[in-house]
């Protein structure tokens, strides 16, 4: 039986856990969901699919939801069952599709807990249930062209995680993820704030030595304001009765814990064990991955089989900021909170703390504009120079994005209808927190070449050999490893300790500008590898062909030379032009002073 009493989290500091355990039986479930992800796209590959044709877009206009980068949408048709569904969704490793028919016409959108709540929370078959019979119909979309700000504040109002996105044509370019486009935009400001800091203590220094008495701070205050903002709200102020924690036993089935999901309207429960202490959490993004997709009977798996052990927690009085950065590293979407006993509280999710924290940069305004009553009724819709400074500070990359098939003919109903026209803003399409009218390019606005890009790579089973592959990234992964495999010898395939029979299939990684190990498990990651080097001035990039259960072995000079050709790149990240244009301003406002007093 389920129960609701509050509990401890086995393995927390207070339960005197030995944390390295802890983080073994993570790697050890992480590597079994790696290894259900390579069985079904060995599964998928053997089926007869129709390949869709990625499709490149220009750039969208800066303020656009275009420019907002939609992630890549993933179709699905009327006719496909819910267990290919969750199949393609676990490979793709996203939890949201879009639904077409046969004519490409949009029908309808299918998320993770559509399929918990309507397919294993009802006692369906995932296997004879076709997807048009339980996806969400005729969803609302955003117009590619659609000012960004209206889109978002349309999301946060009717609380849409996802968003799909159309041209002109009504092709689907896309979808929005509210979280994904918080979390990247919280990037940039964090890099933008700390670099206007370092801006208005240069020129606070300069402005000291000269005698000016006027200090260009409103950069550095908007900063700080909008951090001290964000920052402010604490975990605690989440907590009500829709958060409190829904537990289970080890011993109970998926089923059971999934209709507990759906009658408590929540996406997570905390399982216990046999000490009645939290030894996992089981949440719907397991039910799509590790339930359906392997092909599980719900009604005959325990959750202990396929919940994760350990979740991390945080405490009540942590910041709602701090909470989402762990969760977003973490890439996890449920919380469990504790108190400072360290008894569990609640379970939190990233869409409502996403929500949470776009409502206080709504309300931002209100210090801003007290006396200046158009503004202050923009306030009270969401729809004033801080909302909007917000989504316009991102950077105006020229990196074209890689979608699926566009399909025309959509059936849906537009953002430019009246419903949307409600959550109107002031947002001009060049509107930015500098208020420059030329968009600057940042770092990683480097066009990515659609010539053919030089891949090279050490033989694993034999020392000194080294192959060379030459093709166009935009050909895709696939296409990369098919080259590979015709340069690979049997010692290399022995060298690696590739189960073939279970599906297994080599790992490949590449070292970032950052230094850091980065695996290519997709066509978004090869454009994302080729991007950096290109933006490093290089026509070639290494790649590290190792066992996918094992991390590469990359010398740690070799990590410092990539990361040190970041340093003597010539191009200019963004958060940087600003600051040096504006102290090369006060650097000649120095020599001209110094020089008239001579």
């Amino acid at each position: 039986m389920a129960s609701n009493k509050n509990s401890r989290l086995t393995g927390s500091p207070y339960a005197q856990e030995d944390s390295n355990e802890i983080s073994e039986s993570r790697k050890r479930q992480s590597k079994k969901d790696e290894a259900i992800r390579r069985k079904i796209e060995k599964d998928l590959s053997k089926k007869k699919r129709n390949n869709a044709k990625s499709t490149r877009f220009k750039k969208g206009t800066p303020g656009s939801v275009l420019a907002l980068k939609p992630s890549e949408s993933i179709i699905c048709r009327t006719t496909s069952t819910v267990y290919e569904a969750a199949q393609l969704m676990s490979t793709k490793r996203e939890n949201c599709l879009l639904v077409v028919n046969d004519a490409g016409e949009l029908m309808g959108i299918f998320t993770a807990k559509d399929l918990a709540f309507r397919i294993v929370g009802s006692g369906l078959n995932a296997n004879s249930v076709t997807i048009d019979q339980i996806m969400t119909p005729n969803p609302m979309c955003a117009n590619s062209n659609t000012p960004a700000s209206e889109a978002l504040n349309l999301m946060v109002h009717k609380k849409f995680r996802h968003l799909p996105v159309l041209d002109d044509s009504n092709q689907i370019v896309g979808i929005l993820d509210i979280t994904k486009c918080y979390s990247q935009q919280m990037e940039r400001l964090e890099r933008m704030y700390l670099s206007s800091k370092k801006l208005y203590e240069a020129l606070d220094n300069v402005h000291s030595q000269i005698g000016f008495t006027e200090q260009s701070s409103h950069i550095a205050e908007y900063f700080e304001h909008l951090k001290d903002k964000i920052s402010g709200p604490r975990l605690e102020t989440m907590l009500d009765n829709s958060t409190a924690p829904i537990y289970a036993t080890i011993k109970t089935s998926v089923y059971d814990a999934t209709v507990l999901m759906k009658d408590n309207n929540t996406t997570a429960v905390l399982v216990k064990d046999t000490n009645d202490e939290v030894a996992g959490i089981f949440t719907s993004k397991d039910v799509v991955l590790r339930v359906i997709a392997s092909g599980l009977d719900p009604k005959n798996c325990s959750i202990v089989r396929v919940m994760t052990p350990q979740p991390d927690v945080a405490n009540c009085g942590v910041s709602i900021q701090e909470a989402l950065r762990k969760m977003f590293n973490g890439h996890y979407l449920n919380l469990p909170v504790t108190d400072d006993e360290g008894e569990i509280v609640g379970i939190v999710d990233v869409l409502k703390l996403t929500y949470a924290v776009l409502n206080q940069i709504k309300q931002l305004e209100h210090s801003e504009t007290d006396n200046n009553r158009n503004e202050t009724r923009a306030i009270s819709q969401g729809e004033g120079p801080a909302w909007n400074k917000f989504w316009t500070s991102l950077d105006n990359e020229e990196t074209d994005s890689i979608h699926s098939d566009s399909f025309q003919g959509s059936k849906f109903q537009d953002l430019t209808t009246p419903d949307l026209q409600t959550f109107s803003t002031e947002l001009a399409p060049f509107d930015s927190v500098s208020h420059i009218t030329t968009p600057l390019k940042s770092e990683s606005s480097f066009k990515v070449s659609t010539s053919d890009f030089v891949f090279k790579f050490k033989s694993p089973g034999i020392s000194g050999r080294v192959n060379r592959v030459t093709f166009n990234p935009e050909e895709g992964i696939i296409s990369l490893r098919n080259l590979i495999d015709a340069k690979l010898h049997w010692k290399d395939k022995a060298a690696l300790k590739i189960n073939e029979s279970e599906g297994e299939t080599y790992a490949i990684s590449f070292v970032d500008d950052e230094g850091d190990v980065v695996s290519i498990t997709s066509d978004v990651d090869l454009i994302d590898c080729v991007k950096i080097y290109e933006n490093l001035r290089k026509n070639k990039v290494e790649i590290y062909i190792h066992n996918p259960n094992e991390p590469a072995i990359i010398p740690q000079e070799k990590r410092e030379i990539i990361k040190g050709s970041r340093k003597k790149n010539l191009g200019i990240p963004q958060e940087f032009i600003l600051p040096g244009a504006l102290t090369v301003l006060a650097t000649s406002i120095l020599i001209g002073i110094t020089l008239s007093r001579k």
